[in-house]
C-alpha cells in the first residue's frame, strides 16, 4: 500500500473564491426558476395558445 501523504492546506484566498463562486451559482439558478415562468408565458402567447 502507498503512503498517505498529508492534505495540502488551502489557501484562504481560494476559500473565499470558492465560496463566493458557489453564491453566484446559486444566485444565477434562482434568477433562471424566478423566470421560467414569464418565459413560459410569453413563448405560449407568441404561439398563439393563449
Amino acid at each position: 500500500m502507498e503512503p498517505k501523504m498529508e492534505q495540502e492546506q488551502e489557501c484562504p484566498h481560494c476559500v473565499a473564491k470558492a465560496q463566493a463562486d458557489k453564491r453566484n451559482d446559486e444566485m444565477g439558478l434562482a434568477i433562471l426558476i424566478m423566470l421560467m415562468p414569464a418565459m413560459t408565458l410569453t413563448v405560449f402567447s407568441s404561439m398563439g395558445l393563449f
